[in-house]
């Protein structure tokens, strides 16, 4: 039985730079840092040789392994289009995306747009251009939220019975 998700792990090119983004600008915490390699852990993630630094942050239950391999292949130097199949943004929820996007500006990072709201009591999104080519979406709750129909409301879109 699955009873959580427990991370999501995101190859960087850079662990420090990396980690030095997601603990400054992100407000993560490092969890803890681990070295791996050899035979077992290259069987396990199928690259051969591999010699891991690995650095788990963490911001509430939410985790991110980052993970920067002694033989990785070059960045293809692109952020990955929004509407390609696969893994295309991670958001993270913040309570003013106004205040979170200055901050970001601040410190050279770009943004698909200036924040906004997309449809009628949704919430106020932007999505930043973060590194490792990796899209993150500043995410403000809309403060109507209600209940419709008695089915759970999340930022206008009604939940659905499967």
């Amino acid at each position: 039985m699955v009873y959580t998700m427990n991370h999501v792990g995101l190859g960087v090119d850079n662990l420090e730079e990396s980690v030095e983004f997601y603990t400054k600008v992100m407000g993560m915490e490092v969890e803890y840092y681990a070295h791996h390699e050899g035979k077992p852990i290259s069987d396990v993630v199928g690259v051969e040789n591999s010699v891991i630094e690995i650095c788990v942050v963490k911001k509430g239950e939410a985790r991110l392994e980052l993970i920067e391999y002694n033989n990785r292949v070059s960045a293809p130097g692109r952020y990955k289009p929004q509407n390609e199949p696969g893994l295309i943004h991670i958001s993270f929820a913040v309570s003013s995306v106004d205040e979170e996007y200055a901050k970001i500006k601040a410190l050279g990072y770009e943004a698909y747009s200036d924040p906004m709201v997309t449809r009628e009591n949704g919430p106020k999104i932007c999505y930043v251009k973060g590194p490792d080519n990796v899209i993150f979406e500043l995410y403000e709750k809309n403060s109507t939220e209600e209940k419709q129909d008695g089915k759970e409301e999340f930022d206008g879109a009604v939940q659905r019975d499967e």
